[in-house]
């Protein structure tokens, strides 16, 4: 029987596609095949975006609720028993607990108990570690957490300090395992709401926070001396309760509602000084907004009940998708074809966005 001999290219493609479980047990064939998933292959298959596994909700004041997203077992299709192992993760002293924030398959908690205790779990890896106390004499927005598996191994974890000028920022790094506090100067320099609404990390220590006052702020964590302010479009047009940000395949995007129209702007992080592309570009300091899409909503007509519309949930970090609630329903609008389906009944009814679970094979570790 003749023999077929595969080039190392294609090699690389086809395990490429594979789970990385698989690839890793494929190491012991021979020292090449070792090398060249070392090296090659797993590095290949880290930088590819993760799948949107699910969403993630406070369903009640002390519980998560957890809604699938995707087939994958790995990901968690049961939305009830994943709640519960989850829970069974963390130590019993914990409990009651809040969600916190959720970023590219880490979950950030918090202790009902104490607002200053907090917990990161990896739900795939099954683990979940106690975070060193942070300070309790502050008065402190709800903490963002920065992780990217490509970027490091480590995560942060940040919170501003509520101030008017020139904010401190309480920062753990899971690297150094203690929390330090900086000082911010605030660009450019006047008072602004430092009560952070939502949090989207972005690789290359990039972190944007969406505040109370329709502004956002963009600081690097790995220098963290410097925050600057963001001025969203069109913010005197609409309420705080109907706008959103999130990554979408690395750029950041802004949805918001002016009365019945739809729109979502994406972010130039190209310092464009100026504003000579017509109407569909807004200006932001040293940076600019280019509108992406303008929807009318009337022409969804009863299907989705436009008054009983209260807000958008989140942004698809891999697709064309914008995630949408009513009063008892969540939607998803594909924005290149224009369809709009029931996605779920299960509507987070009080919340004003869902949190993003990806799938994450990073270890974590105690700091005991």
């Amino acid at each position: 029987m003749e023999q077929i001999y595969l080039s190392e290219d294609l090699i690389t493609e086809i395990l490429s596609r594979l789970p990385v479980k698989s690839v890793v047990g494929f190491k012991i064939v021979s020292k090449t095949w070792n090398n060249l998933i070392s090296k090659v292959c797993i590095p290949r298959i880290l930088r590819a975006p993760s799948p949107l596994c699910g969403f993630l909700f406070p369903s009640t004041q002390d519980s998560i609720g957890y809604i699938s997203y995707s087939d994958n077992e790995e990901c968690g299709n049961d939305g009830e028993g994943f709640a519960q192992s989850l829970t069974s993760l963390l130590p019993s002293e914990s409990l009651p607990y809040a969600l916190i924030d959720c970023c590219n398959g880490l979950i950030l908690l918090g202790s009902s108990l104490s607002k200053h205790r907090y917990y990161v779990c990896n739900p795939l890896t099954k683990q979940c570690v106690a975070i060193p106390k942070a300070r309790e004499d502050v008065l402190a927005s709800p903490p963002a957490l920065a992780f990217h598996p490509c970027d490091s191994s480590h995560y942060k974890i940040i919170r501003f300090l509520r101030a008017r000028m020139d904010p401190e920022v309480d920062i753990f790094s899971s690297e150094n395992k203690t929390w330090i506090t900086r000082k911010v100067s605030v660009k450019p320099r006047r008072p602004v709401s430092f009560y952070v609404l939502q949090s989207v990390y972005s690789r290359g220590g990039i972190l944007y926070n969406l505040t109370y006052r329709s502004t956002i702020l963009r600081y690097n964590i790995e220098a963290l001396s410097e925050a600057e302010i963001i001025e969203v479009p069109d913010k005197n047009n609409h309420p705080c309760d109907s706008e959103v940000i999130g990554l979408c395949k690395g750029a950041l995007n802004y949805a918001s509602r002016n009365q019945s129209t739809l729109l979502i702007w994406q972010l130039d992080d190209h310092r464009h000084h100026s504003n000579s592309h017509g109407s569909n570009k807004a200006a932001s300091g040293a940076r600019s907004w280019i509108l992406k899409h303008s929807i009318c909503m009337d022409e969804w007509g009863n299907k989705l009940h436009v008054f009983g519309l209260t807000r958008f949930y989140n942004i698809h970090p891999n697709s064309d998708i914008i995630f949408l609630g009513s009063c008892d329903m969540i939607y998803r609008y594909h924005l290149k074809t224009n369809k709009m389906e029931l996605f779920s009944t299960r509507s987070p009814l009080h919340l004003y966005r869902l949190a993003l679970l990806s799938s994450c094979r990073a270890n974590i570790k105690s700091y005991d």
